[in-house]
């Protein structure tokens, strides 16, 4: 588990600096827009790029830490094993969907040929196939996740360890 900790830290790492640098870029582009009247042309680009960077390389991440979105309509009719296989059934079906994400990724990428971003110059298919790859890269995440679920190694979801409480459906705390 190490290693695993290792790339979460450098994942978050990666992350931090795709938003301060997004951060940066908008802070600069409104300032030339509102001071200078001379919007950054290549800004709308950028943003397109560091947005899906921060997704599909965050993906992996969230799906290692058990950090998605859920709504525990059911939690609590599953205890103990069921529970655990419950969860390592999911994981599985996630495994499955990101599979076919990865592969419909990759597929796009190979009709985008050499098409580029107008002022980047970036050829957009490298974009995708990075998506691809990292969309792979989460597969591997909920197979992990499945293991660690079906021979109860997991640990419990924690929500992100952020401080926000989790609430149901009911208003519960």
């Amino acid at each position: 588990m190490h290693f695993l900790s290792s790339v979460d830290r450098i994942i978050g790492w990666i992350l931090n600096v795709l938003v301060a640098g997004m951060m940066l870029m908008t802070f600069a582009d409104v300032v030339a827009r509102e001071v200078l009247a001379a919007p950054l042309i290549i800004a709308p680009e950028l943003t397109t790029i560091g947005l899906a960077a921060m997704v599909y390389v965050g993906l992996p991440m969230v799906s290692l830490r058990d950090e998605h979105i859920t709504i525990s309509l059911f939690e609590n009719l599953f205890r103990g094993r069921v529970q655990r296989i419950k969860l390592g059934l999911v994981a599985l079906l996630m495994a499955a969907l990101s599979a076919v994400l990865a592969y419909q990724l990759w597929v796009h990428a190979g009709k985008l040929g050499a098409e580029v971003m107008m002022f980047l110059q970036v050829h957009k298919s490298y974009i995708c196939y990075a998506e691809s790859v990292m969309c792979g890269i989460t597969v591997l995440a909920f197979l992990t996740r499945a293991v660690q679920h079906f021979t109860a190694g997991a640990p419990e979801p924690d929500g992100g360890g952020d401080g926000v409480e989790e609430h149901s459906l009911r208003g519960e705390v």
